[in-house]
């Protein structure tokens, strides 16, 4: 076991001294902290993320550390790694199989690749691999120790990403399988919950000195679950977010200080329940596009050490080698991944059977971080923490496939073709799941914009639900600014697609304005826009040929302004009430519209005219 462990080192030493990454985004963000905290013995006011990461880093810094010693902690991490696969293997099934699992973390290709560019993920996911390990060595000769060093190490986890903490009381299930009684496995995992958020204290204390009150985590948890359920960018982050929430709140996205943290935090979070609840069919079709994200492929792992821009010098040895070998690379990280995931399921019906019921247990684990995750906000950075778990019961797979072969598999034909089903029928019940939430987000799609209307609301946003067509997939799309209605087929009837907005207003008389563009429409006809709203048509406009089309897809959510628009503007009548606002997009002089265009309607200001106009009542 320790060769394995030495080889894991090695393989991620020498990964950080041939591969130069520079820290770029988040990774550079949190070496400035660092730099801030030595500077000034506090944290940045502006922090808002757990903060053991970055005093990792600014140990490293004090100690006289450069850039190659702060990557040294996601050597460190990746090779914990090694050592807790290999380790809780081990005390399940035994040595071979420790082993096994041991080399299968010591060569898996994204975990290396991410040792360069080290963020939270690699040592949380390390830490929480760590604290089960301690529960197998110990849960049966020392369990007091074991729920005690359970608890430290998810507690230092917490440190790191706040998403270890809720998971220490799912220890329950693993001294539930050990000790086969609640009311003995209770009392375990209560003190393994207990001794985690005491080690945890410290922070929950200074957020109570900093903000007035008293939290374990961080303070951007409803920023991220509100791009996570953001309909325009289908729950990834974009620019364009940061302006809409600024706009319509009175915040700053992530960047507000510590007297408005809080509150930026709760905007967003409340915002996060209303888009979640506005469509729900699009909502669960998200979570199968945040679960794609966070567990599908592992080539996106190397986006961060390898090819996002500015990670490796342009134009250098390393940049041209792996930009040559690009496609090669990214398949030898899938394969491994899925091969992984194979062995992983094969190993989990083996483990089924069995009375020794803590593999399973251990399972409850992984599968809270993804459900976690897939509910609020993913990324496939995520999966560090996710993937190291999977190995102990691939290796148990793997060695029992190998003791098959040697038997020339006399008496093994129903475990081969009960794991062969059990593996075809998981990566085909993804696949399946995939592709029903990609139809599922086609066809409930929806936007959300800034708009401007006379209201006591703090938030002016308007939510943007398909009316036609009824069929087929949604033809809304969303900008910060805007709707976008796109054509998908070409069509002679009155209207071609229509959105529809509900904006809540007084009674009086008003007066609407907008801008109409047209992207991917550069040989198509000429289309016409019509609003209306309740029952009459407030306003209409002939939108012509652009002389210099914008490509469709050419266009960044943030820029909407600055294509080439028309004018639209109106008056209407409104007795009070919500007002169903409509969007129309009609052919036009030659009766259709060219595949692929899209309509945006933005800039939608709706103000109060001839307030002292008093308008009988029907």
């Amino acid at each position: 076991m320790a060769a394995l462990i030495a080889l894991g080192f090695l393989l991620r030493l020498l990964w950080v001294v041939l591969v130069p990454s520079r820290p770029v985004g988040d990774f550079a963000l949190y070496r400035e902290s660092a730099a801030y905290l030595l500077e000034h013995r506090a944290l940045d006011p502006q922090f808002i993320y757990m903060p053991g990461y970055v005093f990792l880093l600014a140990a490293v810094e004090a100690l006289g550390g450069g850039l190659l010693a702060a990557k040294m902690i996601g050597v460190a991490a990746g090779t914990a790694i090694v050592a807790a696969a290999g380790g809780i293997a081990d005390g399940l099934w035994g040595r071979r199989v420790g082993l096994v699992a041991a080399a299968l973390a010591a060569a898996w290709p994204a975990g290396i690749a991410v040792t360069s560019v080290t963020g939270t993920d690699l040592p949380a996911g390390a830490l929480v691999a760590l604290a089960l390990l301690a529960l197998v060595r110990w849960s049966r000769e020392h369990p007091w120790r074991a729920a005690v060093v359970f608890g430290v190490v998810m507690g230092l986890g917490a440190w790191v990403r706040a998403v270890a903490a809720p998971l220490a009381g799912l220890s329950f299930f693993y001294w539930w399988a050990v000790e086969r009684r609640a009311a003995r496995a209770a009392p375990r995992a209560l003190v393994g919950m207990a001794v985690a958020f005491a080690v945890l204290s410290p922070w929950a204390l200074r957020n109570h000195a900093l903000y007035g009150e008293t939290f374990f985590t961080d303070s951007h948890g409803g920023h991220t679950a509100l791009v996570g359920a953001n309909p325009d960018s289908e729950g990834t982050y974009s620019r364009s977010l940061n302006l809409m929430f600024t706009k319509a709140t009175g915040f700053s996205f992530l960047n507000d200080g510590p007297e408005r943290h809080r509150a930026s935090d709760r905007a967003a979070y409340q915002l996060a329940k209303r888009w979640t609840a506005f469509e729900p069919g699009y909502a669960l079709g998200l979570l199968a596009a945040k679960a794609d994200r966070l567990l599908s492929h592992e080539r996106n792992l190397l986006y961060w050490p390898i090819y996002r821009q500015g990670v490796l010098a342009p134009g250098s040895r390393g940049r041209l080698f792996f930009d040559s070998h690009r496609a090669a690379l990214e398949r030898l990280s899938d394969a491994f991944w899925w091969a992984i995931v194979a062995l992983f399921v094969a190993g989990v019906l083996l483990a089924a059977p069995a009375r020794d019921r803590r593999p399973l247990a251990l399972l409850v684990f992984p599968g809270a971080m993804v459900v976690i995750y897939a509910s609020f906000f993913s990324e496939v950075r995520y999966h560090l923490a996710i993937a190291p778990l999977l190995f102990p019961l691939a290796a148990l797979a793997l060695c029992w496939a190998v003791d098959s072969g040697r038997r020339r598999f006399q008496g093994d034909a129903r475990p081969w073709l009960g794991g062969a089903v059990a593996v075809l029928s998981t990566f085909l019940l993804w696949a399946a799941m995939l592709a029903g939430g990609l139809a599922l987000r086609q066809r409930t799609r929806w936007a959300v914009s800034l708009c401007d209307y006379p209201s006591e609301a703090e938030i002016h946003l308007c939510a943007w639900r398909r009316r036609l067509p009824v069929g087929g997939p949604s033809p809304v799309r969303g900008a910060w600014d805007g709707v976008g209605l796109r054509i998908s087929q070409r069509t002679a009837d009155d209207v071609a697609a229509s959105a529809r907005t509900t904006l809540a207003l007084e009674r009086g008389r008003y007066r609407l304005r907008a801008r109409v563009a047209v992207t991917g429409a550069g040989v198509g006809p000429d289309v016409v826009v019509a609003v209306t709203a309740g029952p009459s048509t407030v306003a209409r406009t002939l939108v012509r040929r652009l002389s210099q089309p914008v490509p469709a897809g050419g266009r960044d959510q943030a820029d909407i302004r600055d294509l080439p628009s028309f004018s639209l503007e109106g008056s209407f009548d409104h007795d009070g009430g919500p007002l169903a606002l409509d969007v129309n997009v009609e052919p036009g002089a030659v009766g259709s519209i060219p595949d692929g265009a899209t309509v945006w309607f933005s800039q939608l200001v709706v103000e109060r005219f001839a307030p002292s106009v008093i308008i009988p009542r029907r």
